[in-house]
């Protein structure tokens, strides 16, 4: 799917949003043609999921009676046929990592969506990190088709250089936009944008469109603001009046296949 297909089908993504976010996150949706909503009650999953095209699971302020929940929620969306993403944040801390452990072995994840420190996590390779931000240095690459290997999901690590891996195809998106990593729920609105580019099907390419949209629209802000309040709001103008055409250009010049 391209975002003029988002725009035309406008798919319903369900996020069990963290608490920090969920606004901005709603808006990106909103704004790219795709209809938002969010939910962390369990009574109502199943209605929910029912009616959605894809579910985005958000761990940025889980709690601990909260991971049957994400479980529950999960095996609900596999059961229905919809696509899960997961966003791990910071999924290195202790709590967090034995929570996505639990989901892993207990529900199905389609997605994982994360920084390279976080999807480094999930490939068991070090990489350093400070509360939900990458730090380190390594070959992201590797790291994203290794974390693929592992789970068995499509791995979307985002940040200077975007990779999109299955395992065995592997597409890079090497486009710096700094002002992205000032303003926090930017990871978490890619999420949920992820979650309305593949709600009719879940591949490698789609996930790169939806990547290649958000990081177009990022450059395009920047090209008109500098600073992070003012990007914020240009970010969601951009991705409002983006056209498939010119993303489509900009995947044909940017991004990489490392098959």
């Amino acid at each position: 799917m391209n975002v003029a297909d988002v725009r035309k089908k406008s798919p319903l993504v369900l996020t069990y949003a963290n608490f920090v976010t969920p606004q901005f996150v709603a808006n990106t949706i909103n704004v790219i043609g795709a209809s938002p909503l969010m939910s962390r009650e369990p009574k109502e999953f199943e209605d929910l999921v029912a009616i959605a095209d894809a579910v985005v699971i958000n761990t940025g302020t889980l709690q601990e009676k909260e991971i049957n929940h994400i479980i529950q929620l999960s095996q609900i969306a596999y059961d229905m046929g919809k696509p899960v993403i997961l966003d791990p944040v910071a999924v290195s801390v202790p709590f967090r990592a034995n929570a996505i452990t639990q989901l892993l072995k207990n529900g199905h994840v389609d997605i994982i969506r994360g920084n390279a420190a976080e999807i480094a996590w999930f490939a068991q390779v070090t990489f350093d990190s400070q509360g939900i931000d990458a730090t380190g240095d390594g070959d992201v690459v590797k790291i994203a088709q290794k974390a693929a290997q592992a789970t068995g999901a499509i791995i979307a690590l985002s940040g200077t250089c975007d990779v999109v891996s299955d395992g065995q195809h592997t597409q890079t998106l090497d486009v710096n936009i700094q002002l992205l990593s000032t303003i926090v729920g930017t990871g978490d609105a890619l999420s949920s944008t992820i979650g309305a580019f593949v709600a009719t099907d879940v591949t490698v390419e789609n996930v790169v469109s939806a990547m290649a949209t958000f990081k177009l629209a990022g450059q395009k802000a920047t090209n008109i603001v500098q600073t992070p309040g003012n990007f914020s709001g240009q970010l969601l103008d951009q991705l409002f009046v983006i056209k498939a055409t010119e993303v489509q250009q900009f995947i044909n010049e940017s991004v990489k296949k490392h098959d």
